[in-house]
């Protein structure tokens, strides 16, 4: 199980480009006032999405297995 997200994942999930996966972290970085890192957390994405963490994991899982 997954406990973060890299600017890949965002791009899964978001049908975005890196440019945009990078604006969103930066984004939910400063929302939630986080440290400057390569990746978030979960819990972050989905607070801020205001989506299940089930649901991040079925999309991932769904896109990495095809």
């Amino acid at each position: 199980m997954r406990l973060y997200l890299y600017r890949e994942h965002i791009e899964q999930l978001n049908l975005v480009s890196d440019k945009n996966a990078l604006k969103i972290m930066k984004d939910i970085k400063a929302h939630y006032h986080l440290p400057n890192t390569r990746y978030i957390s979960i819990k972050a994405y989905c607070d801020y999405f205001m989506v299940e963490r089930d649901d991040v994991y079925a999309t991932l899982n769904k896109r990495n297995a095809s």
